[in-house]
């Protein structure tokens, strides 16, 4: 069963593709990859999608 955070991790790869890797900020040169910052950002966004316009249209089971 898949979790608040699990949920909320896959709709910020959907996102970006390239949720996951690293960047660094100061790189001048293109690469795939986000920094930390722009990973809470994204994940602030999903979580707010999730927690107003999916979560309260689902039950959750419970692990018993």
């Amino acid at each position: 069963m898949k979790s608040r955070e699990d949920i909320i991790t896959a709709m910020c790869y959907t996102y970006r593709h390239d949720y996951g890797l690293d960047k660094v900020a100061d790189s001048e040169c293109l690469s795939s990859g986000t920094t930390e910052q722009e990973r809470e950002w994204i994940w602030a966004v999903m979580a707010q999608i999730f927690d107003n316009d999916i979560s309260p249209y689902m039950d959750f089971k419970s692990e018993n």
